[in-house]
């Protein structure tokens, strides 16, 4: 059986497990802390997709900064990759976006390994920086206007 939780920090352990399970190559290893600071959070946006055990993850932050919504910390374990838990999780992310924050222009950063599957939902690049995370992992802004 299938199912989408809000996270918990009872899921902490997990979520960090998943993201090991693709570090490298889709995240650098300096990036962990900068996850699990994210986790700590109270009140984030982020979900859990389940089957049997987490097979992925990802959640979205309203930036009153730049009157945005950015996607976050997407992620799916590396065993379960281009089977469309990727795309379950963003459509699921964009679709809860569009009740609470419709009209506003969605944003995210990523990699050269990810950002044409973003691009084939409609996101747009508007930077590049090459090594933009670590060497050999470059970044991409992009940005799904609404």
């Amino acid at each position: 059986m299938s199912k989408v939780i809000l996270y918990t920090k009872d899921y902490l352990h997990e979520c960090l497990d998943l993201f090991d399970s693709n570090t490298p190559p889709f995240f650098a290893t300096n990036e962990k802390s900068l996850f699990k600071n994210y986790l700590a959070k109270d009140r984030i946006n982020y979900y859990l997709f389940f089957q049997k055990k987490i097979i992925a993850a990802a959640g979205f932050e309203y930036e009153k900064k730049n009157n945005c919504i950015m996607l976050t910390w997407g992620m799916v374990h590396h065993q379960f990759h281009n089977q469309g838990y990727g795309t379950y999780m963003t459509e699921y992310r964009l679709e809860k976006i569009q009740i609470q924050y419709p009209g506003i222009n969605i944003m995210l950063n990523t990699s050269q390994l990810t950002f044409k599957f973003y691009e084939k939902l409609g996101f747009k690049i508007i930077k590049f920086k090459k090594n933009g995370y670590m060497q050999g992992l470059d970044r991409y802004d992009m940005i799904l206007e609404q």
